[in-house]
Order: structure tokens, then sequence, then C-alpha cells
């Protein structure tokens, strides 16, 4: 009871009033999963699986696509429709909406049964730890953890804090530090040469790794306080070999989400090649969807499903593992153009530059301290990259004293050269 008031306080103090919406989210969800849990008859047990999406992608619907499809796809004045309504986001709708959605599909699929205590189920609904950025947990995984006495343990108290310390780390010393880069450029990119904007793009792959990442394993350490273990939601994903590589360590929850609820549902690879490749696509589009009310979201997600298509009908070339993880980042790095732009003329424009004439180091090094990042912040930068370099690979450090060593430099980095004011997590948008 006190870690779901503790969870629910956490939200409300972003803005108290958005509470009803996870409360509302919870009763129907609660009462639905109740109900199939007694009936055996298809027809009411399809009708109470429909009240649980309507309700819940209903809301998510309302406040995250209403206005992006009356005015980009029905190509209708906003103003005429709404008025002078507006409304803020509610901060981390797509992750409470699909962990409840999962659990309420599992039990309609009968592959795990209802949760009779009310308040156990809230709390696998809004556990604060992961409440608004992941990664999205299903309730097989945490109500049975929760369900458990949750005690403070002392005992994982070095292991959680290490865990945190490299969340927090990525977050404030990586993550903040590039997007002194990265957020200038992107906001006005027709004011930088090609060289900028190159850098301005592999910074933001860095920046938003560290960032979301960074959540994840704060969020993962918290929990081991509680003596609950969430998913692993990414796994070193730019060493991937291919795309199909990359989303099996990348955003591993939700990649793992869309394969379970969407892609398996429309046949998966069980279907004739067009279907299949079909059903790649559109499960990659929805998941670009997932992620905002915006075309260039649409369209990274299509970019990915097309790569995707691209790797099951190209010939298999052998190639030695290095080439092959530098080209995928590469790849994935031009997907993050579409993904960061703010709009889809501005991806365009970074495009066109990134493939022309480039590499006039005079040219970069003006314009990279014309935005005022300063040569110490570089040089921290570019250690810290190092360093993350290096854990990804997972270069084992089995000498007590360099492991000592190691979280010191962490410790010092984040007191010292942390920045002054932390950015919002990228992910709470969406």
């Amino acid at each position: 009871m006190v870690l779901l008031i503790a969870s629910y306080v956490f939200y409300m103090l972003w803005k108290w009033e958005y509470i009803f919406l996870i409360i509302i989210s919870t009763l129907v969800d609660y009462y639905v999963s109740n109900e199939l849990g007694k009936s055996d008859n298809k027809a009411r047990r399809k009708a109470l699986l429909g009240l649980s999406l309507t309700v819940n992608l209903g809301i998510l619907f309302f406040y995250k696509y209403f206005e992006f499809f009356i005015q980009d796809v029905f190509l209708l004045d906003r103003r005429e429709v709404l008025g002078n309504l507006e409304f803020l986001l509610p901060v981390g709708i797509s992750f409470y909406t699909f962990q409840t959605l999962s659990y309420t599909i599992d039990v309609y699929n009968r592959v795990i049964k209802p949760e009779r205590h009310l308040g156990k189920f809230a709390l696998f609904v809004s556990y604060f730890p992961q409440l608004v950025a992941g990664p999205i947990e299903r309730a097989g995984h945490l109500i049975v953890q929760i369900n458990k006495k949750l005690d403070f343990k002392t005992t994982n108290l070095i292991p959680a804090g290490k865990i945190f310390l490299w969340g927090l780390f990525k977050k404030v010393v990586i993550a903040d530090r590039v997007a002194l880069i990265v957020d200038p450029v992107f906001s006005n990119p027709e004011s930088y040469g090609s060289e900028m904007l190159i850098l301005a793009s592999v910074m933001f792959a860095i920046q938003i790794y560290c960032d979301f990442s960074g959540y994840c394993d704060m969020a993962i350490g918290i929990s081991r306080l509680f003596n609950v273990k969430l998913s692993k939601n990414f796994n070193s994903p730019y060493f991937s070999f291919s795309i199909t590589n990359f989303w099996r360590r990348w955003h591993i929850s939700l990649s793992t989400w869309f394969k379970d609820y969407v892609y398996i549902p429309l046949g998966g690879n069980r279907v004739v090649k067009w279907r299949w490749y079909y059903n790649l696509f559109i499960t990659f589009v929805l998941s670009g969807l997932w992620h905002g009310a915006n075309w260039t979201f649409i369209l990274w997600g299509a970019f990915h499903g097309t790569l995707l298509i691209l790797e099951r009908v190209l010939p298999y070339v052998r190639i030695h593992k290095a080439p092959k993880m530098l080209f995928v980042f590469i790849l994935v790095t031009i997907g993050w153009i579409m993904f960061r732009a703010e709009n889809v003329h501005d991806a365009l424009y970074v495009y066109s530059e990134v493939f022309s004439n480039w590499w006039d180091i005079g040219t970069l090094r003006k314009e990279l301290f014309g935005i005022g990042i300063g040569k110490l912040n570089l040089i921290v930068a570019a250690f810290s990259i190092l360093l993350l370099i290096m854990y990804d690979l997972k270069l084992k450090m089995k000498n007590y004293l360099l492991q000592s060593l190691f979280y010191l430099i962490l410790i010092f980095s984040v007191i010292i050269f942390s920045m002054g004011e932390a950015q919002a997590f990228i992910y709470f948008q969406f």
C-alpha cells in the first residue's frame, strides 16, 4: 500500500489531474479481467476485451493523436473542432496503457489468471520506478513479484547502487551534455553545414540511447532495493550486426510487446511471403506511431520496417562482424534523423545536406564552438562516450581495484560534470 501511494504521489507531482486517467484504466481493467476469469461465453469475453481496448486506446487516442488526425489526416481547422481547448499530453501514457492492455489480453487468452487484489493490480499499473518511461512490464513478471512481500534489502544496496549510478551517469554526464550539440542544430538545421549536421545526428544516436537506457537503469536500480527485478530493456544495441539484431537489443520491452500483440496475431511469419513482409512493415509503422503524433515517427517506423524486409529479401553476405556493426549503426543513425527532426521538411533538408559534400574541418570547428559548447564539455563528452563503449563491449574488470576506480570515476563525474540544469527525459513525451 505504501508503494501504491508513493506511485500515485510521484505521478501527481507532475500534474495531479491526470492521475484519474490511470485510475480509470486500472478500474476498467480490474473489472474486465475478473469478469473474464469468471466467464466462458465467447461473445461476452470478446465484449469485455473490447471494453478494455476501447477505454484504454480511446484515452490514448484522445490525448495523443486526436489533434494530429484532425489537422494532418483530415486536414480540418483545429480551432473549428476544438476551439481554444488546450491539454497536455499525460506523461508516460503510452507506457502504462500498453502495460495494462497486455495484462487484459493475457487474461483473455488465459495466459495468466486475473489478480483479485485491487491494490496489487493498481500497483502493477502505476509502479513508480518504471511508470513514465518503462520498461513495459508484463503481469506474469511484475505482479508475481508484487504478490511477494516487498522489503527494502540492505544486501541489494551495492548492486542496486551500481546500476542506478551507471544510469545516472549516462543521463546527466553524457545525454544532457551532447544535447548541447543536438538541440540547437535540430532546432534550426538550415543554419548549419553538412559536417555539423552529421555530428549532431551521431550525437543524437548517443543522446537518445544514454537518455532512455539511463532512465531504465535507474528504474531497475531503484526496484532492486525492494527486491523487484525489472526486465532488461537494452543490451548494447549499437553493437548489433543486423537491424533484426538491433531490435532484439533496443527497447526490448516494446519490441516484444509489438511482436506478441500485433505481429504474431497478424500471422507473423507463418503466412505467405508477401503477407509476412506486410506484417513486419505494419508492425513497425504502428511502433513508430506509438512514439508520437507526427509523420516523422511514422516514417521512422516505415524506414525500419523496410530495412527488416530487405534483410529477408537480399542474399546473405558473409563479412566480419565489425563492418556489419558499423553499417548497422550508420543505418540506425540515418533513421534517427527522421525521428529527431521537428518535421518532415527539416528531416529532408538534413538528408540532402548530409549526403552532399562534407568534411571541412574548419567549418565544423567554427560552427561547433559557435554554439558555445566549450572545449571542456567536448573533452568530457569524448571521455564519457569512451567509457560507454567500453561498458557496452562488456570489457570485464575482474580486478576489484579497477572496479572500484571505475565507479569512483562515475561518482566524481556525476558530481563535477553533470549539467547545471537537468533536461527532461526524452521518452517522457511518449
